[in-house]
C-alpha cells in the first residue's frame, strides 16, 4: 500500500512539474499570432465566408483530417464493443459472475 501511495505522489508531482514548465514556457495570450495563424485569420472570411475561424479550419480546410479522426474513433469504439460483447457472452455461458 505504501509503494502505491509513493508512486501516485511521485506521478502527480511529475505531472504538476511538467504542467508548470509548459505554462511558464507558453507565450502570453497578448502575444502576436504566429505566421501560419495570421494567414488563417486573414483569409478565413475572404475565402470561406465563415466568421468562426475554428469551425472553418476544422470543417473546411481540414475536413478530411477531421473525417479521418472520426472514422478512427468510430473504429476503435466498435472494436472495444465487439471485444466486450464477446467477453460478456462467454461469462454468461460459463456462469461466472
Amino acid at each position: 500500500m505504501k509503494i502505491r501511495t509513493t508512486v501516485l505522489v511521485l506521478t502527480l508531482l511529475f505531472l504538476f512539474a511538467a504542467l508548470l514548465v509548459a505554462f511558464l514556457d507558453a507565450k502570453p495570450v497578448t502575444a502576436p499570432l504566429g505566421e501560419v495563424a495570421e494567414v488563417y485569420n486573414r483569409q478565413t472570411v475572404a475565402e470561406i465566408g465563415v466568421t468562426n475561424v475554428i469551425s472553418a479550419i476544422n470543417f473546411d480546410w481540414r475536413a478530411y483530417d477531421t473525417m479521418g479522426e472520426a472514422t478512427l474513433l468510430l473504429t476503435a469504439a466498435t472494436g472495444v464493443t465487439a471485444l466486450l460483447r464477446h467477453y460478456l457472452h462467454r461469462r454468461r455461458e460459463t456462469g461466472i459472475s
